[in-house]
């Protein structure tokens, strides 16, 4: 009698447990459970501005920022650390504050060590590291019968792969002016326009200081999609 009863109770357990495995295979898997995708952050800082006519143009410098934005959003797939987080992280490591824009390109600082922004990237958790400055020189020449407004933008930035602690990017005292047409400005037009960046507004120096640091800057990173990158030592 009791050897009935224990083979009714083992087989009844084993019944249940085959059950619950059943339903658990059978079990949608939640979204928690899925690989999570990852995206990798860079950080566009420190950053510095300036132009030789003292006060250097806001409108200038805001379509510099969103191109650069804009291009690693959108080209490149990052998503972009915000700029206050970033200057927090900067300070903490005990690094001097930079400003966004000086009065003067002769008072641009150099653009930080490979090494120093490699430990910034560390600390920020960011996959990728760009910092870089723009100098503008605006002048206004005799063309005809009345002055022409030119202007012209030089650049300086470099890009730290800091997951591999590599330099993907290095340009120094790269200048375009207003009025130069690079390769990959020609069939950027479009793209621009959809990326909301509008380029003639406001006094008649802004549109020309506008296109050269667009241009300039554009042209500089290019070459970032392909670089191929040398090792920190």
């Amino acid at each position: 009698m009791w050897r009935r009863i224990v083979l009714v109770l083992s087989l009844t357990s084993v019944c249940v447990m085959w059950a619950q495995q059943k339903i658990e295979d059978d079990a949608p898997t939640s979204p928690a459970a899925k690989t999570e995708i990852q995206v990798p952050k860079i950080a566009i800082y420190p950053w510095c501005f300036a132009e030789n006519e003292r006060g250097t143009n806001e409108h200038a410098v805001r379509s510099v920022q969103e191109l650069l934005r804009k291009s690693f959003e959108n080209r490149a797939g990052m998503e972009v650390i915000p700029e206050a987080r970033c200057r927090a992280a900067w300070i903490q490591l005990g690094n001097d504050d930079i400003p966004m824009t000086v009065e003067e390109p002769g008072q641009l600082p150099r653009l930080p060590s490979a090494k120093k922004l490699l430990e910034f990237g560390e600390a920020l958790g960011a996959d990728y590291v760009c910092a870089g400055t723009v100098a503008w020189r605006v002048r206004s020449v005799w063309v005809g019968l009345g002055p022409k407004t030119k202007a012209e933008a030089t650049v300086n930035v470099i890009i730290i792969d800091v997951k591999r602690k590599e330099i993907v990017l290095d340009v120094r005292d790269f200048s375009s002016g207003s009025n130069k047409a690079e390769k990959w400005y020609e069939t950027a037009g479009a793209l621009l326009v959809s990326w909301g960046i509008t380029l003639f507004s406001g006094g008649p120096k802004t549109p020309h200081m506008q296109r050269a640091g667009i241009i300039a800057v554009g042209a500089a990173i290019e070459p970032f999609f392909s670089a191929a990158g040398r090792k920190i030592e």
